[in-house]
């Protein structure tokens, strides 16, 4: 028997409230914090209430009556109710793809304005509509690029390619778009997930990871990973004690108790600058941190132009003039590097060799014995990590390439669109100084 129309209603209501409330409380977990300061000011202190049920309801409520104005009295049920369901989905998709455009719908809904709160929610399906389109563009920019730089380096050679694609006067109209395109998706949740996970773990490494940023707190520090370590090393000699292994644990750390240590970071490929202009907390574990940011084409004057894989090293620092408002930098002090940051950049080189001689001269840059720590974070779609179990051993491969460099991995996290890996320096760097660059492939290198 068909159920009346009135039964139909409330059942898609329910169902409505449903995919807001589940959608706002996966919305306040996966919040970074720089959102959640947001959430807090629109619905108040109490981050955990926002999206509350009897907020869901008013907003679902302000639905019907907005698809009801729509579609016409005169119009069957049906029609209103298809109006609402599409419109309701559609704002929980854009509650967690575009989440700060959606906290002002239910920051009304919490003052019960029922005027105001439809002015709202049309705003926001608005703007959805245009974000969304956005995003395409953005894909499309960001997937042609990555494709044409790796098509090229399979026909022509990836030093030959990469020169045509980043040094001749036609890339740079395309690198200008794609510098756009990147600089919008670095400042997506994800992305600032990500790097604020790499800020809470260099505090808890050179610091004492007092004044975390994220709601949960990176477990790590600088003895932990030494205690792996010599954990690793005795499993390889049996023979030695744990004791034993320690002493050969060949990381040479300073007092994590001296309060205000001072250490420099540089972030490679970072066209907006996120460390130096957008990150504007104190930083944990009563860090003085001195950032710095290069890439290829800034789309900031605080980003210095560089070609990582052309970078020189030597005893000092060295940056000319570049174009218009931007420097260059021409070379760094060899091991002179506290913290250097890949974030979402190796994907972007088109050769497996490539990406091995960034890591290298990564491992070059940084300090020796301990001191250095690289962060590198990379999507999902590197090895198909967003379907875990079709994944490739990429990561795998990464780590045993880095290991032959003079990294070890201290810290991995799986987050819902990156995977986030830190590798800290052993010994004297003097793999990464005789050896050929490594092989680090990823899993397009086999596509387009």
């Amino acid at each position: 028997m068909t159920r009346a129309p009135s039964d139909r209603a409330t059942s898609l209501r329910a169902h409505c409230v449903k995919i807001f409330t589940r959608a706002c409380r996966r919305v306040v977990q996966n919040a970074c914090a720089a959102e959640r300061e947001i959430i807090s000011r629109a619905c108040g202190d109490d981050v955990d209430a926002f999206g509350s049920l009897d907020d869901c309801a008013r907003v679902v409520d302000a639905m019907f009556a907005m698809s009801a104005s729509r579609c016409g009295r005169d119009v069957d049920a049906s029609c209103v109710m298809r109006d609402v369901r599409e419109s309701a989905e559609a704002m929980a998709r854009n509650l967690e793809a575009e989440r700060e455009r959606c906290f002002d719908v239910f920051a009304e809904a919490a003052r019960a304005d029922a005027e105001t709160l439809r002015a709202t929610i049309e705003r926001a399906m608005t703007r959805g509509v245009m974000d969304r389109e956005r995003a395409k563009w953005r894909r499309e920019v960001i997937v042609e690029r990555h494709r044409a730089l790796r098509r090229a380096a399979r026909g022509g050679g990836g030093g030959e390619a990469w020169m045509e694609a980043t040094a001749t006067e036609t890339a740079r109209d395309d690198m200008k778009t794609y510098a756009e395109a990147a600089t919008e998706v670095g400042n997506r949740a994800w992305v600032l997930s990500s790097l604020e996970w790499c800020v809470d773990a260099i505090g808890s490494y050179f610091g004492d990871g007092s004044n975390a940023i994220r709601a949960r707190e990176v477990a790590f520090s600088w003895r932990l990973a030494n205690a792996r370590r010599a954990k690793a090393l005795a499993r390889r000699a049996p023979e030695s004690s744990v004791p034993d292994a320690l002493a050969r644990v060949n990381v040479e750390m300073p007092d994590q108790s001296e309060v205000g240590k001072a250490i420099t970071l540089l972030d490679v490929g970072s066209c907006w600058d996120y460390f130096g202009l957008h990150y504007r907390r104190p930083w944990p574990g009563g860090l003085k941190v001195t950032t710095r940011a290069c890439d290829l084409c800034p789309s900031v004057p605080s980003v210095l132009e560089c070609d990582w894989l052309g970078v020189e090293f030597g005893d000092r620092e060295r940056v000319e003039e570049g174009q218009g408002e931007s420097k260059r930098l021409i070379a760094i002090q060899e091991h002179g590097v506290d913290v250097l940051v890949f974030s979402l950049v190796l994907s972007y080189v088109p050769t497996p060799r490539q990406r091995g001689e960034m890591a290298r001269r990564a491992r070059l840059a940084l300090k020796n014995r301990g001191a250095g720590l690289l962060f590198i974070i990379t999507p999902h779609s590197t090895d198909k990590g967003h379907c875990p179990q079709k994944a490739l051993p990429i990561l795998k491969e990464w780590r045993e390439a880095l290991d032959s460099l003079g990294f070890e991995r201290v810290l991995y996290e799986r987050q819902r669109s990156t995977h986030c890996l830190a590798f800290r320096t052993v010994g004297d760097g003097d793999e990464a100084r005789s050896a050929e660059p490594p092989e680090m492939r990823i899993a397009f290198d086999a596509q387009d």
